[in-house]
């Protein structure tokens, strides 16, 4: 009995420190207050899934934001992520009109239509008859060898490894639309602007920022900024060792101590 007790006290331990681990990504990626019960009609034209995207159309970032969090809140049953780019309008919703995205499940091949307002929010959502949520479970499989591949990345004295795994990282932040939420103006607009340094340079130190800025969110390091930038400087100063011969611009003076 007692060692059944210790090994569910585990399982539930794990359970909270995947959930914590990935508490900021599950943020960007899910819609607040996400349940894990299932409401009758829940996505239909009756019931739409209101994503709020086209709340205010002239707002980029709220847009972008809503879409991200429609297309990565829910799964497939086997955990598969979900193709929405089937979309058509039909009359119904808040607006007169609601988006109809069709939804193949690629393992059996069965067909979901999935009706969505985008000019309204939830204060909760619900789990659509075929779906399942987005959880910290599924997202480990998919975001550690991730990390292990940046960690690669910070570990090598050169930029050989950014090679490597670059591509990799790039699409799968790409899949997820993570790009522009890792990009701090403030930070790499010195770099970005600077027109004398090496290109190859300067698109090395890019990537370490958004990878290792990435890194911070998933293990919930704190302060993502001061980590990326610091890692980039690491890179920086490693770069530098092995290419003494790359164009620096005015990036001595960003990076001095």
């Amino acid at each position: 009995m007692m060692r059944k007790t210790l090994l569910t006290l585990i399982a539930v331990c794990a359970v909270k420190i995947a959930s914590a681990q990935y508490a900021k990504i599950m943020q960007v990626l899910q819609f607040e207050n996400v349940t894990n019960e299932e409401m009758p009609l829940y996505g239909s034209i009756e019931k739409p899934i209101e994503s709020g995207a086209f709340i205010n159309l002239l707002d980029a970032g709220s847009r972008a934001n809503g879409m991200r969090k429609l297309y990565n809140s829910y799964r497939w049953p086997n955990g598969g992520k979900i193709d929405f780019s089937k979309r058509f309008s039909t009359k119904g919703g808040s607006k007169g009109i609601v988006d109809c995205y069709t939804l193949v499940n690629p393992t059996t091949k069965d067909t979901l239509r999935l009706y969505v307002d985008p000019y309204k929010t939830s204060e909760k959502y619900y789990i659509p008859k075929g779906l399942i949520a987005l959880n910290s479970n599924l997202l480990k499989d998919e975001v550690e060898p991730i990390l292990q591949q940046i960690q690669e990345i910070n570990q090598a004295q050169d930029g050989e490894a950014l090679k490597l795994h670059a591509g990799e990282i790039l699409n799968y932040l790409s899949s997820y639309s993570f790009q522009n939420l890792l990009v701090d103006q403030d930070q790499l607009m010195p770099v970005m602007q600077d027109k004398e340094a090496d290109k190859t340079l300067i698109g090395f130190l890019l990537r370490s920022y958004m990878f290792n800025k990435f890194y911070a969110m998933a293990k919930d390091l704190g302060n993502e900024k001061a980590y990326a930038y610091e890692k980039m400087k690491a890179s920086y100063a490693n770069f530098v060792k092995v290419h003494p011969d790359f164009a620096k611009g005015k990036l001595d003076d960003y990076f001095k101590p």
